[in-house]
Order: C-alpha cells, then sequence, then structure tokens
C-alpha cells in the first residue's frame, strides 16, 4: 500500500481535496483534525498544563485561542507542543494505516515536510494557492485576525518550499479542481 501525503499552506483547500480523492475511493488521515483530537484528551491537556501553565486555560478547560496565539507567538512554545504531538500523530497514523485496505491511502497534513511526516510518504502532492485566496478562505471559515492567520502562514513553509519537495502539485485558485485531482488519481493508479 503506497502512502500519498497531502499538504498545503493554511486555507489552502487540503480537505476539499482529500474530499474528491474519498469520492475516488481513497481514504485519507487528517493529522489536524487527529491533532485536535488528541489535544484535547485529559491525559495531554495534563501535559499541556505541565508545559505552559493556567494561561492556556479556561474555567479548567483548554482553550485553543489561547494556545494558538502563546505557540504561534513563542517559537519554544511551538516546538514544545509539535514534540508532545507530533509522535502520538504518528502512531494514530500507523494503527489507521494497518486497517485500510486500498492500494494506496492519504496522509494529510499541514505541516507534512516541517514536521518530518513526508518520511512516510511514498509520494507528496501540494495543494498552491495564493496568500490573498488563502486569507480570504480562513477568514470566512475560522475565528481568526488576518494578523493571527499571517503568524500562522509565516511559521509554514512557502508554495515554492513544498514544490520542490513534493512529486505532484495542484493550483488550487483555478475552476479545475477535480480534473487536477482525477488526473493524480490516475497517474498513481498506473504506478501502483
Amino acid at each position: 500500500m503506497k502512502v500519498l501525503g497531502v499538504t498545503g499552506g493554511l486555507g489552502s483547500g487540503k480537505t476539499t481535496v482529500c474530499e474528491i480523492f474519498k469520492t475516488l475511493g481513497v481514504p485519507y488521515f487528517s493529522s489536524d483534525e487527529v491533532s485536535k483530537s488528541i489535544l484535547f484528551s485529559l491525559d495531554i491537556q495534563k501535559e499541556v498544563a505541565n508545559l505552559f501553565g493556567d494561561s492556556v486555560f479556561e474555567n479548567g478547560f483548554l482553550d485553543r485561542k489561547k494556545l494558538a496565539r502563546l505557540i504561534f507567538s513563542d517559537e519554544s512554545a511551538l516546538d514544545m507542543l509539535n514534540k508532545l504531538l507530533h509522535p502520538k500523530v504518528a502512531h494514530s497514523f500507523n494503527i489507521w494505516k494497518d486497517k485500510q485496505q486500498s492500494f494506496f491511502i492519504i496522509k494529510e497534513a499541514a505541516i507534512l515536510f516541517e514536521s518530518g511526516a513526508y518520511k512516510s510518504c511514498d509520494y507528496v502532492l501540494n495543494i498552491c494557492c495564493s496568500e490573498q485566496e488563502r486569507i480570504r478562505r480562513v477568514l470566512l471559515r475560522d475565528d481568526r485576525s488576518e494578523l493571527e492567520i499571517k503568524s500562522i502562514m509565516a511559521k509554514q513553509w512557502t508554495d515554492i518550499q513544498r514544490n520542490k519537495n513534493s512529486d505532484f502539485s495542484i493550483d488550487n485558485e483555478v475552476e479545475k479542481l477535480i480534473p487536477q485531482v482525477k488526473s493524480i488519481f490516475n497517474k498513481l493508479s498506473k504506478n501502483i
């Protein structure tokens, strides 16, 4: 079974692309969603409290906005959180992968390269989109300011960096997204 890593910057359309692959019968693992669910487990919340104290909690509950403000303004805090979460996400991926019965699967991660998760992939697809369009999408989708969005983007690789290390690239600003995905699906289906 081959693994296609799907990556792209914040708001680039990774989930949309993965959902198109899903309609073609390709299962996908969302590292971002799994990371969020792991973050809210009690064991991890205790570790987060040990790392960052009560400043990221509100009424005894982890406040994702406070945590995001901290980690995207403090590189060492981001590194500490990544060291806590990434091994657990990788473990969850391996368990999920073992249960799949497809000729290829998808591992989606915004920071596929930055986290080293690309090492478990046979191919990588980068989803490209202009910064303006990505900001517009995230402003509509999330409760974040433009400044917060730009701060997150600044911590991620650029499309140029990701494209240099990717096997495939999709331009998610054009109207022909589905044909681009189907073309990659067909190439991978023939190679596997």
